[in-house]
């Protein structure tokens, strides 16, 4: 494993970390909204929707994306997946997901928060907004999920 030594190698180690968890996230969450009660499902696939074309638009950075894989968020969905195996379908399964996921975003959060400080130290403008640009959705979609919780637990 290379050491991280400056500025660029730690932005290099943030948006590879940020791919590998839009990765994961859009491949698995698939299976997860499929559980997901119908107030629930699309809110899921729509995060999987927005997480997938993040990945695209990190890939067309130009940045090398061959970085290990994303512990965090293939541990969440590892939960998320085991929900939809043990916990009653309805309400109880979907507060049980809505939790799951949103621990995602927000891990998913604080990642781009300092890939944008990195960025934007290094005047990185591009990389910055693009990272900012995601943040933002992530906090929507968290809004939308805490307000669903807020109906359903």
């Amino acid at each position: 494993m290379a050491t991280t030594a400056s500025k660029e190698d730690l932005l290099q180690a943030c948006i590879q970390d940020l791919h590998a968890a839009r990765r994961v996230a859009a491949g698995r969450l698939p299976a997860v909204a499929a559980a997901a009660g119908p107030e629930l499902a699309p809110i899921l696939r729509s995060v999987q929707q927005d997480f997938a074309a993040q990945a695209e638009r990190l890939e067309a950075t130009g940045h090398d994306l061959d970085g290990p894989e994303n512990l965090w968020m293939a541990g969440i969905m590892d939960d998320a997946e085991r929900d939809t195996k043990t916990v009653a379908r309805g309400p109880l399964l979907d507060t049980a997901l809505i939790g799951a996921v949103r621990k995602g975003l927000a891990a998913d959060g604080v990642s781009l928060e300092t890939g944008v400080a990195v960025a934007r130290s290094l005047g990185k403008d591009r990389e910055g907004e693009l990272l900012e640009e995601m943040r933002e959705l992530s906090g929507q979609s968290d809004g939308r999920l805490r307000q669903l919780l807020q109906q359903i637990a």
